[in-house]
């Protein structure tokens, strides 16, 4: 009953633009109260990603909860932390995956590594910090990528990465290392068999790889940014947020990267 009652929903039907567009509407004063909301809780603010993300996410969870009225919503969020926490996960868009852009990871190796690594003293870490990480696999595909590229030379330098974001869960959830056995599809089995423990019907990525990694939640926009760094990596961030925000999340960008750092958009 309660898939049929799902699925009858809006959402799910074929519809115009203009009938999905009238569902939600930006300036919506109960949308606001929602924002509001996810603020005081979770000290996040999503005023400022673009309108059409935010919309599409929360027409989502409204279908979900089987609601087609953004006030009505809005007291469900207040009633309901667990629908409240849900809805703070989609905003969040965690899309990642392992070597998602396997062309990056060449480019890596064959230009941003010799580069960085070129004139490097022992004593010098080499630092990188992949904001917006979500449950991290584009910061241990950083980290794998360099150890196959520095080979024996790994032992002899201090490899510092960093991997923040917002949800608190998903950082754990990176520091766990943990990921079910569907990632040998965007993994090779000789990275599996070296940077990887099959175990309990999931990989978990190496111990030698997870102490190179640290995770913390940080909001990219408002907290300070990590400084003195190689490499900064942000893939799938700056896409969601309006023009204003982008300036001053490059800002700290800017702030954080060494004048021969390298940005990875």
């Amino acid at each position: 009953r309660e898939l049929a009652k799902v699925v009858r929903h809006p959402y799910f039907q074929t519809i115009s633009p203009e009938e999905r567009s009238a569902l939600v509407q930006p300036k919506d004063a109960g949308l606001s109260k929602i924002f509001e909301l996810l603020q005081s809780v979770y000290q996040a603010d999503f005023t400022q990603y673009k309108p059409n993300t935010i919309q599409r996410r929360l027409e989502r969870r409204m279908a979900l909860a089987n609601e087609v009225d953004v006030d009505s919503y809005l007291n469900v969020l207040q009633d309901n932390p667990i629908e409240l926490a849900a809805l703070y996960d989609d905003f969040l868009i965690r899309v990642t995956s392992f070597f998602r852009e396997e062309a990056i990871h060449t480019a890596l190796k064959g230009t941003v590594f010799p580069s960085l690594m070129e004139g490097r003293s022992h004593s010098e870490p080499l630092r990188i910090w992949v904001p917006a990480c979500a449950t991290g696999e584009e910061v241990y595909s950083l980290a794998i990528s360099l150890l196959e590229y520095l080979g024996e030379k790994a032992q002899d330098i201090t490899i510092q990465l960093f991997g923040t974001d917002l949800n608190e869960g998903a950082s754990e959830q990176a520091r766990q290392g943990r990921y079910p056995e569907s990632i040998a599809e965007r993994v090779s089995a000789s990275r599996l068999k070296r940077y990887f423990i099959h175990e309990n019907h999931s990989y978990r990525v190496a111990k030698q790889v997870r102490e190179l990694c640290v995770f913390a939640r940080q909001n990219v926009a408002i907290d300070p940014p990590f400084s003195r760094m190689d490499l900064i990596s942000c893939c799938n961030l700056l896409i969601y947020l309006d023009a204003g925000l982008q300036r001053r999340v490059l800002r700290h960008f800017h702030y954080g990267l060494k004048p021969e750092g390298f940005l990875i958009l």
